[in-house]
């Protein structure tokens, strides 16, 4: 059985959410998911990983123009290699998604060269758009 990690900040519950969503939808796919916060990450995790899905950081501002927090920036320098783990980002938004997913780019590029998805929710519901995302990201 294939197996998805969410991995989430848990600054924000509407982020919190959109990952529960997502690994609602992608158990009832068939995957086997586990959902964690950032601060309860461990490496070892990722070593029967198919599927990475990340968030961005807690915003404080409307328009997510922030750049990340400690937290969040901790978690990245932390990661392994995620070359060969399909990985993903998503996040959620008040108003503008803006730059975040371009920025979280920037920061896990020296971890992975290719982030297949990314997906981003205002309410931190899981839209039809988003879940033929999904299915395509998973095969």
């Amino acid at each position: 059985m294939k197996k998805a990690l969410i991995i989430f900040s848990n600054k924000n519950n509407k982020t919190r959410r959109f990952g529960e969503e997502i690994a609602a939808f992608l158990l009832n796919r068939g995957l086997s998911t586990e959902l964690i916060t950032i601060n309860n990450f461990e490496p070892t995790k990722l070593q029967d990983a198919d599927y990475l899905l990340l968030s961005g950081w807690k915003s404080k501002s409307l328009f997510t123009f922030s750049k990340p927090d400690n937290e969040w920036m901790s978690f990245v320098n932390g990661l392994p290699s995620l070359n060969g783990i399909k990985t993903a980002m998503f996040a959620t938004y008040y108003i503008f998604a803006g730059g975040i997913f371009r920025r979280m780019k920037k920061y896990l590029s020296g971890k992975t060269k290719d982030l297949e998805i990314a997906i981003k929710s205002k309410d931190g519901s899981l839209s039809i758009s988003d879940k033929m995302t999904l299915n395509e990201f998973i095969g």
